[in-house]
């Protein structure tokens, strides 16, 4: 189980690292968001692991068909409704407002594995989860206070907003709960993750028949990437994979709140190590302190 909440926590820290590079690439004015290569990458990074792997275990061709639905389904929820919802948000609500809202992943992971995969919780992870609850409640109220010197602006729409950034944060944890349908059906994290990384990129290829949208976003990949936005998709690579392997070895719940401590760890890297951002207040150390506490809990328990 320390093995699986590793790999977890290594996903944490290449989402945050991601993130940097995402706005380091934004402050370039590159025109792709990096979905799509993010996507190409995933594949790539995933097929060349599954073709070098020392598995000797055999496999069941009953087993296949449904494996392949579930791990397509994940990434349709994640890689595809989870982040155009949240771009949706983000347009509608500013994304201080948007991501503050999608920190419900953890939660609603906790509540889906309890009604899907019964998945029990122990006391002592249960309080861990507590205090990571407790350390989001400080982030909301250090945005709160930011907010309050935000204007909103002339395309704001508050509850649609809020709408989308709780749909995104479901989206993303149903795809924790198909990729661990998927694992029990087939545990090879590899192929979970290259058959993931193929729904996406063919939704989306399917998608530039009907959506200028999707057509622009090809071609921008098309494009040479910045290399902020290819250090940024090799990332966001890593972490995929890692939290599919760490999904095939502990449980759903574990794996999203350890995930979710990445809003803290890209605050001290851009602050300590990328310098693009000034550090920290108060109350985010605090909120740090006390998600540190609920991670060692999680892990524990």
């Amino acid at each position: 189980m320390l093995i699986g909440d590793g790999l977890a926590f290594a996903s944490a820290v290449f989402f945050a690292v991601a993130y940097i590079a995402i706005a380091k690439a934004a402050r370039e004015r590159t025109a792709d968001n990096g979905v799509l290569l993010s996507i190409v990458m995933t594949g790539a990074l995933s097929a060349f692991a599954f073709v070098l792997r020392v598995d000797t275990t055999p496999r069941s061709g009953a087993s296949l068909p449904a494996a392949v639905a579930w791990f397509a389904a994940s990434g349709i929820f994640a890689t595809v409704w989870g982040r155009l919802t949240l771009f949706k948000a983000v347009r509608l609500a500013g994304v201080i407002r948007a991501t503050t809202i999608r920190r419900l992943t953890p939660f609603f992971s906790i509540l889906l594995a309890w009604a899907v995969l019964g998945e029990s919780v122990s006391g002592f992870a249960a309080s861990g989860m507590i205090l990571i609850a407790a350390s989001f409640a400080l982030v909301y109220a250090d945005n709160s206070r930011k907010l309050a010197a935000i204007e909103l602006f002339p395309d704001a729409d508050l509850p649609r907003g809020y709408m989308f950034g709780a749909i995104s944060a479901l989206m993303y944890a149903a795809s924790y709960i198909v990729r661990k349908r998927g694992l029990q059906t087939l545990p090879d994290p590899y192929l979970g993750a290259l058959l993931g990384s193929v729904a996406a990129l063919a939704y989306y290829l399917i998608g530039c028949l009907f959506s200028s949208k999707f057509r622009s976003d090809v071609r921008a990949f098309l494009s040479v990437p910045d290399p902020w936005q290819f250090f940024a998709a090799f990332c966001i690579s890593a972490g995929q994979i890692s939290q599919f392997m760490a999904l095939n070895l502990t449980g759903v719940g574990r794996v999203a709140v350890i995930n979710s401590v990445e809003i803290f760890l890209s605050s001290y890297l851009a602050a300590i190590v990328f310098k693009t951002e000034g550090w920290p207040s108060l109350l985010i150390m605090l909120a740090t302190v006390l998600a540190t506490a609920g991670v060692i809990f999680v892990a524990a328990g």
